[in-house]
């Protein structure tokens, strides 16, 4: 697996355009000759210092909604605009980009700038998140998703692959969202393991389990169980839940404590490492990080829109789950940090170690 970056790409690291300044030099300064003894000193000419005309700001495209924004902070946008190179990495500033019309990210970029300056945020903070979002959509990853269970058809336009953990509260929240968005935009949904050893500790375990209910073909329903049960996750409980998907529970537990399992977490983990996932859920549509259902459903439509096809209307904020989160779901964000291995959910006592 690998990065890949277009040479354009390459010029978008947000270095600031710089032109010569003009400035006072101290050097073009003439000095007073001295007077001679006895001659009469002429009054000092009169200063009239000469001012010159303020500046008129340059007039924001159209696609530029800034009416909102104070004197102090259309300045800074401005400035942003007028120093920063075009998104879309042609040999232009932004605000060409931007007027030229032809750069599709440029005005959802700039939307992006206006909302930090409405947020209070000062330009060196706006412009090390405007690095990162276009680093974002500019980015494409080359995914393997040969082994990863598929939600949908594989031939579909649009590939939408997750990164996810079965003890991570934001997981479970994005299952509906997900799910609701791929019947009906009907991309191919693959899932990667992503366990966050640092803070869920049978994260691991019931990844193996899902990857086990995988080898005999049910790996959804034991994904859905998994998450409908998140607050129970260990070992016993989990040989519960794959008795009720209907597995060979034989098969089951031998897969579960195999080899395989193992290195089929760790490979998703080391491709998502790669790919630059820091915390879970993550997505990547054909190849475009997204961290938001808003930010994976924008980019769906786009890409169906790229391919040729149709292109439903947009799903509502409710079937996004952009709902305000519960008190106790924001407290157990999952940490982005992992810890070294721990061991896996270990069986039950009596039981035979693998």
């Amino acid at each position: 697996m690998k990065l890949l970056r277009s040479a354009a790409t390459l010029a978008l690291a947000l270095l600031a355009l710089t032109s010569p300044a003009c400035k006072h030099a101290d050097s073009t300064k003439t000095a007073t000759p001295s007077a001679e003894v006895g001659a009469e000193i002429p009054p000092a000419a009169e200063a009239t210092a000469v001012v010159a005309p303020a500046a008129a700001q340059p007039e924001l495209p159209a696609s530029v909604e800034a009416k909102d924004l104070d004197a102090a902070e259309r300045k800074v946008l401005i400035e942003i605009l007028t120093e920063q190179f075009d998104p879309c990495g042609k040999s232009r500033t932004f605000m060409d980009a931007l007027r030229a019309g032809d750069c599709a990210i440029a005005p959802k970029l700039a939307t992006k700038i206006i909302e930090g300056l409405r947020a209070g945020e000062g330009k060196k903070q706006i412009l090390t998140s405007l690095l990162k979002e276009i680093e974002r959509v500019n980015t494409v990853v080359q995914l393997d998703v040969s082994k990863a269970p598929l939600l949908g058809a594989a031939d579909a336009k649009v590939q939408v692959v997750e990164f996810s953990d079965f003890e991570c509260p934001f997981c479970r929240r994005a299952v509906d969202p997900i799910e609701k968005m791929q019947k009906h935009y009907g991309f191919a949904l693959y899932f990667k393991f992503f366990p966050l050893r640092h803070s869920h500790p049978n994260a691991e375990g019931a990844a193996r389990a899902a990857w086990a209910a995988h080898q005999q073909g049910k790996f959804w329903p034991m994904h859905d169980t998994l998450f409908a049960n998140q607050h129970a996750l260990d070992y016993n409980s989990v040989l519960k839940y794959a008795a009720k998907v209907g597995v060979d529970l034989k098969k089951f537990e031998a897969d579960l404590h195999s080899d395989p399992a193992g290195a089929g977490v760790a490979a998703d983990e080391k491709a998502g490492d790669a790919a630059g996932v820091d915390g879970t859920p993550t997505f990547f549509v054909n190849g475009h990080k997204a961290e938001t259902m808003a930010q994976v459903e924008d980019m769906v439509r786009e890409a169906l829109k790229a391919a040729g096809q149709p292109v439903p209307a947009p799903l509502t904020r409710e079937d996004l789950g952009e709902a305000a989160a519960p008190a106790a779901d924001v407290s157990a964000a999952a940490a982005p940090a992992k810890a070294a291995e721990p061991a896996v959910a270990a069986p039950p006592a009596g039981a035979p170690a693998k």
